[in-house]
């Protein structure tokens, strides 16, 4: 693959995000939603165990939980599928570039452009609590913001193969918002319903909610901000002390 291919193409999707008002709708909600629940978590903190940036960091786990699966998986349903129904993916392809380097370069220029938005509003938060709390727990508000990195090239890795999947750009949108609603809400309603329904051990449970970046995401931001892992219930205690804390991070 040619690096400079590659790179022509991540520009040419940074642009076209940022020129993008559902992109900038996004990021701007992302941002105010991080700042306000920063601003209101530093309030009133009572007697929990997690306070300051770990505490805070709490309520942005739900934001990004929510928003950022959404928004990947959005960008990514109508990269190809887009210039396919516009006709300039044939186009793109009759210049001297490969399949490949046109969906790396693609890849990461979404991908940067999640970054962008995500670093903003934790940067947003983190400037709240900082000036609120202190500099407490800030490394676990980091390693957060990392992880959430993560999901987002999960989530936009699964967006690109519906786009890749799809001709109609209407199609990847319902897709990806089905998958959205899948991974969010009814993954969960699954999984119990599963264990219910062929009493399933903790064991296959826990496998099978490694297929959910989503469920990953919880249970590493759980494992990163407390030490009480029963809050995942049994499949959370049989990761603990099956593979220990910093094991579960490595495997997870």
């Amino acid at each position: 693959m040619n690096c400079t291919n590659i790179l022509l193409i991540t520009k040419k999707e940074v642009k076209e995000s940022f020129q993008n008002r559902w992109f900038i709708i996004f990021t701007v909600a992302f941002s105010i939603l991080a700042f306000m629940l920063s601003y209101v978590g530093t309030r009133n903190l009572g007697y929990s165990e997690i306070s300051g940036f770990g505490r805070t960091t709490a309520s942005l786990i739900n934001l990004a939980l929510m928003l950022i699966p959404l928004m990947g998986l959005l960008l990514g349903s109508i990269t190809i599928s887009a210039e396919r129904e516009r006709g300039t993916l044939h186009y793109l392809l009759s210049h001297p570039i490969g399949k490949k380097e046109v969906f790396a370069g693609k890849y990461l220029g979404l991908f940067f452009s999640l970054v962008f938005t995500i670093t903003i509003g934790f940067a947003l938060g983190g400037i709240a609590i900082f000036f609120k709390t202190g500099s407490s727990d800030i490394g676990k508000y980091i390693l957060d913001l990392l992880i959430t990195l993560i999901l987002a090239s999960s989530v936009l890795s699964i967006g690109i193969l519906i786009s890749v999947c799809t001709k109609k750009i209407s199609k990847s949108i319902g897709i990806a918002i089905f998958v959205w609603f899948f991974l969010i809400i009814l993954s969960d309603l699954g999984i119990i319903g599963s264990v219910i329904l062929f009493n399933l051990g903790i064991e296959p449970t826990f496998y099978i909610t490694l297929f959910n970046p989503t469920e990953v995401y919880k249970i590493l931001s759980v494992l990163v901000l407390s030490t009480r892992f029963e809050i995942l219930g049994p499949v959370g205690i049989y990761i603990f002390n099956t593979m220990g804390r910093y094991g579960s991070l490595v495997i997870l």
